[in-house]
């Protein structure tokens, strides 16, 4: 079977879940980037072609978001072809059922802890962000698998290459995309490349025989992931999006397309009424963390900024991230909006995507919580 027979069986058996006896989900994060989505993907089929029972195991990839957002995404678009349809999504099925039928098991790739129960359905991680102090802690420190290398296909790779299973020029180039996608084409100013990642790729090539450009698959990735034809303001804040929970506070970390900066989003806005109707739609969170990268002739520049809507954040969070605590070198820029709900900044520190970033705003919000119940 291969990946394109396997994306359609998978989804077939969502309507035979009782007839197996253990569903093994394998589930990227909420952002449903390409990276997360091909580890996903790939590494499900991969688990399905190596199991000795599948008809009593049932390996399933799950999008984490819904078919409208995953929607945005016109790179994963584009990259799968027709296999685009036939991916499944979270709310295609019911996990804390499954969970309290003793049937239910998880996979993560490219994050390593859900708010909620079903961490203790996880069986295994495979992920390259920095961990989380509350990360899930396993008994079998093998089925643990995070290094920060530029993309978790880069990971998911190594595991299938030590493996028995006979690796494909449909595999590698699926695991490849990723891969130059998220080092940007291995390009030295953007700073996210490992020599793990050089390695693996150099490997996945032995395997590949057509005859494809990887420059031009790039740059292909790049065009699809800019293209932001039909989106509103709503639908490129919701493109990218990741989730900051406290008790007290709740805010978005939203990453805007590819060479669409936060400055032309808060230029093309306006007034508020988007910010505020995409925070609505979004559990009616407190703010949204912008971010944005654009490359030009190898150039890489990055931009930061915030809208938050209770004030009594505003000034808080203005002061830590400029802190030495994440050292992002800001430079504040003026902005048509003369609000002071809303900052604009010129992060001069490219390295620091949005990944090196999210565990301080993390922070921030449970430092939050635990200076309001003081």
């Amino acid at each position: 079977m291969n990946f394109s027979d396997y994306l359609v069986y998978a989804k077939s058996q969502m309507a035979n879940l009782n007839q197996f006896r253990s569903i093994c989900i394998v589930m990227g994060n909420e952002s449903c980037d390409l990276d997360s989505t091909i580890s996903a993907c790939v590494y499900a089929y991969f688990l399905h072609t190596i199991c000795s029972n599948p008809n009593e195991i049932l390996h399933l990839p799950i999008m984490n978001t819904n078919q409208n957002t995953f929607g945005l995404r016109h790179e994963i678009r584009w990259f799968l072809k027709d296999n685009f349809s036939n991916v499944i999504f979270i709310d295609d099925i019911n996990l804390n059922e499954l969970y309290d039928q003793k049937k239910l098991e998880i996979i993560l790739v490219d994050h390593h802890y859900l708010h909620s129960k079903l961490n203790e359905a996880v069986v295994e991680i495979i992920d390259h962000h920095q961990i989380k102090k509350d990360s899930i802690l396993l008994k079998d420190s093998s089925a643990i698998k995070i290094e920060l290398v530029g993309s978790c296909c880069t990971l998911v790779a190594e595991k299938i290459l030590a493996s028995n299973f006979k690796m494909t020029d449909e595999i590698a180039y699926l695991l490849t995309g990723p891969i130059i996608f998220d080092t940007v084409n291995f390009s030295s100013s953007a700073g996210k490349t490992t020599e793990k990642d050089e390695q693996i790729y150099a490997q996945l090539q032995t395997y590949r025989h057509s005859p494809i450009d990887d420059s031009k698959l790039y740059e292909d990735l790049r065009k699809s992931s800019c293209d932001i034809t039909g989106l509103s303001i709503q639908d490129l804040l919701q493109k990218d999006v990741k989730p900051i929970i406290g008790s007290n506070l709740r805010l978005i970390m939203s990453s805007l397309p590819m060479d669409y900066t936060v400055e032309k989003l808060i230029n093309e806005s306006k007034n508020l009424n988007d910010l505020n109707e995409f925070l609505s739609k979004n559990d009616n969170a407190d703010g949204v963390i912008m971010t944005s990268v654009e490359v030009k002739n190898d150039e890489t520049k990055r931009q930061l900024g915030f809208y938050i809507k209770k004030y009594e954040y505003i000034q808080p969070i203005y002061e830590y991230i400029q802190s030495n605590k994440i050292n992002l070198d800001l430079h504040e820029r003026a902005i048509p909006l003369n609000h002071a709900n809303i900052k604009l900044f010129d992060q001069k520190n490219i390295k620091a995507s949005r990944k090196q970033i999210l565990p301080f705003i993390e922070q921030f919000v449970k430092d939050s919580t635990k200076s309001n119940t003081c």
